[in-house]
């Protein structure tokens, strides 16, 4: 793909004096043919009309032959044009006329657009520009999810994606408050004075690297901060347990205890008290369903454990066996989000084939337990009061699941009190600025939090990972809480 993207690269670099029709015809359709796009193999058309000649978008790419099937819109300046505000408005036109949500833009510079749907409204972000130079790596990575044998609409969503959320924070250091923000963190990271800030700020020029050890050993003048922020977990480690429902009912046994006995088994035998799991439903639905904290650990058999045995497939049920342990579980959450379906992570490449207990506080699955506690912290905590298991077989007492469904609110969303991507909110307990970056979500420090996530990590003091926080009433918007604007805004509707 280095050799394709250098090619093209030459081809520009001598022919920047060229009209836009030599441009197309003798160097762009022979870069597109060598990535596998053409009008011969009918995944390419080029001039095509829009309902009227006004709208005729130079290419469009297409996938299996299918002209309804439209997937990339290619617009073309000369190589030495300069890109007008009229030109991304024409770009975006064509990419609503097509509904396609990729576009290209091939002048001065390659730039990439997605089209993005915000508040009923879509619009063609910019998600990076690359440059046309030579063994350019970000150019050449691209080529290669481009290339027709590789192409994979959701390889290029993640990566406008990951792109668009590095974006935000690039704009929001171009923010006076930002910029403050930004050189407070490294005062911090360095441990300098606060009377430096305004000479630091005038003085500093830095980079954000990905390993602040290895820039560190370079030569380089510029200073460095780190990626992600310093901050100390809970207590504890995080488990991914996987389970099936053909033998044992782990829903059905929740809804009436709210609690499990669980084997200490290989893969599982470290779990102690005070750790979180999340529990895998291998049968019938595939996907993540509960977290759960675990409550006791090491614990023998007891007469008490048989209250289950409802719950167990014949031959499975807990037994008076010495030579076994067992930690118990108890439900904070549950959900049905089809974020945590397994073809839904396996797609983004956060879990294998066939997933399997694990260690998710281990370093090498940062990525999966991060994602997971993005698409969980927001889940309806569990209505289900814990109910101890008795020595007897003494049936609970029902719960009134009427009201208790009656009182129950649907999660927050920043779009109920009208607030959108860009804005700013403050974390009432030290006053700390996060930028809304979806309906629930927030960016501080280049990571993205849910804001009962954020209590867990920033709580002064009592700050805890096993405690559960509601998230808005500890946030606030113009100096009230995101949740009284929320409660005000709900009668308005009434």
């Amino acid at each position: 793909m280095k050799r394709i993207w250098n090619t093209f690269c030459e081809d520009i670099n001598k022919n920047k004096g060229v009209k836009e029709m030599t441009f197309e015809k003798e160097i762009v359709k022979s870069f597109l043919q060598a990535l596998g796009w053409s009008r011969y193999d009918g995944n390419l058309e080029e001039q095509y009309g829009l309902y009227s000649r006004k709208w005729i978008p130079d290419f469009v790419f297409y996938l299996n032959n299918d002209k309804n099937a439209k997937e990339i819109i290619l617009e073309l300046k000369k190589p030495d044009h300069k890109q007008r505000k009229v030109d991304i408005e024409q770009i975006e036109a064509y990419m609503k006329l097509t509904d396609c949500r990729f576009g290209l833009y091939f002048g001065e510079k390659l730039e990439v657009f997605y089209l993005e749907e915000k508040d009923g409204k879509r619009s063609a972000a910019s998600v990076t520009t690359i440059d046309w130079t030579i063994d350019n790596e970000a150019g050449a990575n691209l080529i290669e999810l481009l290339h027709f044998k590789n192409y994979d609409r959701r390889k290029l969503e993640q990566f406008c994606s990951d792109h668009l959320y590095l974006n935000s924070f690039l704009n929001l250091w171009k923010t006076q408050r930002g910029q403050k923000h930004l050189y407070e963190g490294i005062m911090e990271h360095f441990m300098l004075p606060q009377k430096m800030l305004s000479s630091l700020q005038s003085r500093l020029k830095f980079t954000v690297v990905d390993n602040p050890e290895a820039e560190e050993k370079s030569a380089s003048s510029a200073s460095v901060i780190p990626t992600t922020p310093q901050v100390q977990n809970g207590k504890g480690n995080v488990w991914l347990i996987c389970y099936d429902s053909k033998f044992f009912k782990v829903e059905d046994c929740f809804k009436k205890y709210g609690q499990i006995y669980w084997t200490h088994k290989a893969g599982l035998l470290n779990v102690q008290k005070g750790d979180i799991a999340y529990l895998y439903a291998a049968r019938p639905e595939s996907a993540i369903r509960f977290k759960v904290e675990v409550v006791a650990s090491q614990l023998p058999y007891s007469p008490e454990m048989d209250v289950e045995d409802e719950f167990v497939a014949s031959g499975n049920s807990n037994s008076d066996d010495s030579s076994k342990t067992y930690f118990l579980v108890r439900l904070i959450a549950e959900t049905h989000s089809s974020a945590l379906k397994h073809e839904v992570m396996m797609s983004k490449g956060l879990m294998g084939k066939r997933p399997s207990t694990t260690k998710l506080s281990k370093e090498e699955f940062k990525s999966l337990r991060q994602y997971i506690e993005l698409h969980f912290d927001d889940a309806t905590p569990t209505e289900v009061p814990v109910v101890p298991a008795p020595a007897k077989k003494v049936k609970p007492k029902k719960q009134d699941k009427t009201n208790v469904k009656a009182d129950r609110r649907p999660p927050f969303k920043f779009s109920m009190i009208g607030l959108k991507p860009g804005d700013v909110v403050y974390f009432e307990h030290g006053d700390i600025p996060v930028t809304v970056v979806s309906e629930n979500t927030v960016a501080y420090d280049s990571e993205i939090y849910t804001l009962s996530r954020f209590c867990k990590h920033f709580m002064p003091d009592e700050g805890s990972e096993n405690r559960e926080y509601q998230g808005p009433s500890h946030f606030l918007y113009n100096g009230r809480s995101l949740d009284i604007i929320r409660k005000e805004k709900e009668k308005e509707k009434m």
